[in-house]
């Protein structure tokens, strides 16, 4: 059963908080371009998908996931859990960080994700920052919408001061070695994912069969071995479309589609546009 306790939007930032008590992994590929992550966990435990790495989630752990990150959640053993989920634009937390100058979003997010695992105090001090943050977003009272910007930052400001301490290193990935596997898998396909690569070419790679390294690869990230290869793909093309001039059929090629017609449909069907809409849209 899902359970919604709160759920609520801005420009630029939303917030929920939901309760699963069902097998629930994320459906979709999940990747956001423009927008950064921040998950906490109350209740549960998750394998958390991000990148090329698998992490072991328990209660009061509190990440922060870089935009245009692969990112995806999937069951342990139980499956209830419950938490706590911040979407936020670059452009407000951009907002955010340059009103002062102090600290630059840039330095924050040197890895694609920031894990904190949280000593009960502060759990008890995050969980009721993002309380306040749903009670303003849902009341709307004067001056709520700045309210709920110098939370985010108190927010950030906590992660920053804590990471030194708490790296995503010291978090405890998944120990079951088919994990281990998909993650080296999943870390030859992001550096290699310019070349002719298919299923079979990856399994000839790790000396597997290739039905086995699909499964493993599936139960462990959520991904068919295509869909990952394509969401790299997709991914690289996206910040090449928005930072440089190259024509379509040029991307194409530089993430490894020699075909433009197909490289057009796959895009389209990750990013619900073409690369020419998409081009437009963020450039604009």
């Amino acid at each position: 059963m899902k359970h919604i306790l709160f759920e609520g939007s801005m420009e630029g930032f939303s917030i929920s908080r939901i309760v699963r008590d069902f097998d629930y992994t994320m459906p979709d590929v999940h990747i956001h371009y423009n927008d950064y992550e921040v998950y906490y966990l109350l209740e549960g435990e998750r394998y958390y998908f991000i990148g090329t790495r698998m992490y072991h989630i328990t209660p009061g752990t509190l990440l922060f996931i870089k935009r245009n990150v692969i990112h995806k959640t999937g069951l342990v053993k139980e499956a209830h859990h419950d938490r706590i989920l911040l979407e936020i634009s670059h452009a407000l937390l951009h907002h955010i960080f340059s009103s002062t100058g102090e600290i630059k979003l840039s330095s924050f997010f040197r890895k694609d994700c920031i894990i904190l695992p949280l000593h009960t105090e502060e759990q008890h001090f995050i969980k009721n920052l993002l309380l306040c943050v749903s009670r303003e977003i849902q009341r709307k009272e004067d001056g709520w919408r700045l309210l709920i910007q110098n939370k985010i930052a108190e927010l950030f400001i906590f992660a920053l001061r804590h990471a030194d301490i708490s790296s995503a290193s010291a978090v405890p990935t998944a120990k079951n070695p088919r994990h281990r596997q998909a993650e080296a898998i999943a870390a030859y396909i992001a550096e290699q994912y310019d070349e002719p690569l298919t299923l079979s070419s990856v399994a000839a790679h790790f000396y597997m069969n290739k039905c086995y390294l699909s499964r493993i690869f599936k139960e462990c990230t959520g991904f068919t071995v295509l869909e990952y290869l394509h969401t790299q793909r997709i991914q690289k093309a996206r910040s090449l479309l928005v930072q440089n001039d190259r024509n379509i059929s040029a991307v194409s090629e530089a993430v490894g589609y020699d075909n433009l017609t197909y490289f057009e449909r796959i895009f389209k069907k990750y990013t619900g546009m073409t690369p020419l809409q998409y081009r437009k849209q963020y450039i604009c």
